[in-house]
């Protein structure tokens, strides 16, 4: 995880915690955010948090989306004041946008990749082709060989037995062969 999104987890989450942290103070005052949906919230940051540490951004991103939905229908049941509920979406909104941001670059470095492995194989294949077609031209330059290996041989061996015959020594023309 970058060190930007990181941050902003941080900041979001510390954020959360002091929003999400029920005002004690008088009783005749309304109460800014209910304990229990306090407790809902800061379970989902941190499950938000995890996530994007383990870099799942699209898990964090999903569970942001269900954090969201919870914090509208706190605010609509009266659980959140408008005030505290603009706070908290405003650090979603920080975070998603990072989120977003990581998932993006994610995909980016994918497909880099995909080209990068695309490009190796592709030039691979062709170290391979141009080696085989090196290998081949090898193995005819040596069949070429052996066969003028094979013609002096045979032009040799005819010479010699020319040459046996016209030495007149020879009492037949078998004895050269």
């Amino acid at each position: 995880m970058n060190r930007r999104i990181r941050n902003r987890l941080t900041v979001a989450v510390a954020t959360g915690l002091l929003l999400l942290v029920p005002l004690a103070g008088c009783a005749g005052e309304p109460v800014q955010l209910e304990a229990s949906t306090a407790g809902n919230l800061q379970a989902a940051m941190l499950d938000i948090t995890e996530a994007a540490a383990a870099g799942d951004f699209s898990a964090a991103q999903s569970l942001l989306t269900d954090l969201q939905a919870n914090l509208h229908a706190a605010a609509v049941a009266g659980q959140v004041s408008a005030e505290r509920s603009s706070s908290i979406q405003t650090a979603i909104n920080l975070v998603s946008a990072d989120l977003t941001a990581e998932i993006e670059a994610t995909a980016v470095a994918a497909e880099a990749a995909a080209a990068a492995a695309a490009k190796a194989a592709a030039l691979t294949e062709q170290q391979n082709a141009d080696n085989a077609e090196k290998a081949a031209e090898d193995s005819r330059e040596a069949a070429d060989n052996a066969r003028e290996a094979e013609k002096k041989a045979a032009e040799d061996a005819r010479k010699a037995w020319e040459e046996c015959l016209k030495d007149g020594d020879q009492d037949s023309s078998a004895q050269c062969d």
